[in-house]
């Protein structure tokens, strides 16, 4: 029966056999047919069909764009998405060429075996102060992040190498001491060298450098010529210190007011293998008791230059020390229980009243060498460029930022794998060039990172000041892109980790700037 319409004639029944319509006739009758209100009604209905397909067939074709670019690696969780072009002819900036590394640390070890693996007619030189397996009293070890063992992938092999020497933790994230580390990076890189590319001087430190001549000169007196010098010699580089002095490098160095120590402790049938308990002592501004493969632990201590100059509580002897980590190793339930119980019963007593207290065992040789090390200092270290001329400066050399959230190592192997794509994948035949490409994608996530650290100020702030910071972090929170979270996600870059904590990083620096104190260098 036809059907009339508000807009249109009648449309009587039609057979299209003998009948040619228009296409906008063919739509007038089919809308006739199924009973629309209007033509204008169904031309609507059309059009959106036909933009949901068009964009449907966008997304077919920028799918495959997004998941190769999604692929590179490089700089790409650093801070920036360029990472340096492929060389055409194969060949690299370093080929038959002469490269000194200044300091056989991890980062110094992992950019010559990154080296050595893409371009076999290299020549490398690692100069390494400390002699192989030395003790170093201070050395408290890092913990295998996300991002650290990201980066660790660029050298099939070497992260279940340095997985192994990892002492897991309750935090579920393994620790391991950084001797262990440079232990296992340089036996990697020894069997790595198939072709002798490589030459490593322990006990041998940087003691002069002629940038104009491009000569190295060594502790023990001997001349190494080179056509590229890496600093990696940590935060009191004598490479970045020489750039700053000759080449105008501008460097923004302050210390924190912190001093700090790490003491080795042997198995504690008290203390659980994977503790990461915090130490408490009113002469103590803080501290961990950090897991140590393949057993015991290590003590990290930091205390104000108003609790002591070299040692917490300005301490001389083993048994005050001793005294002093035992009682900050308590419980604070325990510790309660004690003071109650010296109030209402006095000095004496049963013990067993107040509970079991642990008994802490301590290495002899350990605490002397402890209260005879130096303490060291935090330090927050920024320079405006990685490279000069042919140097370029990688780890703590080229960024120092607080230990809080514990992304030193690994900015320092993600700056040394972004100086080695530079190195080996340029397509320009310019050093200075490849150089600059480094600088330009390492410094942003290096400064992003070394900015976010400041957040231990706020920590170590008062209530008032940690009042402060709920508002700051709840958005976050709500958002599920808290600070500690996000840094254990290699895809997220440093750079926008700090856009989303702009404001606590702020009032962040803003109470930095009261209690910084600038580095003064020994003459």
């Amino acid at each position: 029966r036809p059907l009339l319409l508000p807009e249109y004639r009648i449309v009587p029944a039609v057979d299209r056999s003998r009948c040619s319509y228009s296409s906008a006739a063919v739509r007038r009758n089919r809308a006739a047919q199924y009973g629309m209100l209007s033509c204008s009604l169904y031309e609507s209905k059309r059009k959106a069909m036909m933009k949901n397909h068009r964009a449907i067939l966008r997304g077919i074709l920028i799918i495959p764009l997004l998941l190769f670019k999604s692929s590179l690696n490089g700089a790409a969780a650093f801070g920036t998405s360029t990472s340096a072009p492929s060389s055409s002819d194969g060949r690299s900036l370093l080929a038959n060429k002469r490269v000194c590394i200044c300091g056989g640390g991890p980062c110094g070890l992992f950019l010559a075996t990154l080296l050595i693996q893409r371009e076999p007619a290299v020549q490398i030189i690692v100069l390494e102060k400390t002699q192989r397996g030395g003790k170093n009293v201070n050395a408290f070890g890092t913990g295998l992040g996300s991002r650290l063992l990201e980066s660790l992938e660029a050298a099939p092999g070497l992260r279940k190498r340095v997985e192994s020497v990892g002492a897991p933790s309750v935090m579920g994230t393994a620790i391991v001491s950084r001797a262990d580390l440079s232990e296992q990076m340089t036996r990697f890189l020894e069997d790595s060298d198939m072709n002798r590319q490589v030459q490593i001087l322990f006990g041998e430190g940087c003691a002069d450098i002629d940038l104009n001549a491009r000569k190295l000169t060594t502790t023990a007196g001997a001349i190494i010529e080179y056509d590229l010098l890496i600093g990696s010699d940590g935060i009191n580089s004598m490479v970045r210190q020489t750039l700053v002095a000759e080449r105008g490098v501008q460097e923004e160095h302050y210390l924190g007011p912190s001093r700090w120590k790490a003491l080795r402790l042997p198995p504690q049938s008290d203390v659980e293998s994977g503790s990461f308990m915090p130490l408490r002592h009113k002469l103590l501004r803080g501290g961990r008791v950090l897991p140590r493969h393949p057993e015991g632990h290590i003590l990290l201590m930091f205390w104000d230059k108003e609790s002591g100059v070299d040692n917490p509580g300005n301490v001389s002897t083993a048994e005050e020390l001793k005294s002093l980590l035992t009682d900050a190793m308590q419980d604070e339930a325990q510790k309660k229980r004690d003071r109650i119980h010296r109030l209402f019963l006095g000095g004496g007593g049963d013990k067993e009243a107040v509970g079991k207290k642990r008994n802490i065992v301590f290495d002899d040789e350990a605490v002397d060498l402890f209260l005879q090390a130096r303490p060291s200092r935090s330090h927050y270290m920024k320079i405006d460029r990685f490279h000069e001329d042919s140097v370029a400066l990688v780890g703590d050399s080229a960024a120092g930022m607080f230990s809080l959230l514990g992304q030193g190592c690994a900015c320092g192997l993600k700056s040394a794998e972004i100086l080695a794509e530079c190195l080996l994948g340029s397509s320009s035949a310019d050093l200075n060039e490849a150089l600059q490409s480094y600088s330009e994608l390492a410094i942003p996530g290096a400064h992003a990172i070394t900015e976010m650290n400041l957040v231990s100020v706020l920590l170590r702030g008062g209530p008032f000041v940690k009042a402060l910071m709920i508002p700051l972090t709840l958005p976050q929170k709500l958002r599920g892109k808290l600070l500690f979270k996000r840094l254990n996600e290699p895809d997220v870059p440093y750079v926008q980790i700090l856009k989303e904590n702009r404001l606590l990083i702020a009032l962040s620096r803003r109470r930095w700037r009261r209690d910084r104190e600038p580095l003064e260098r020994r003459t």
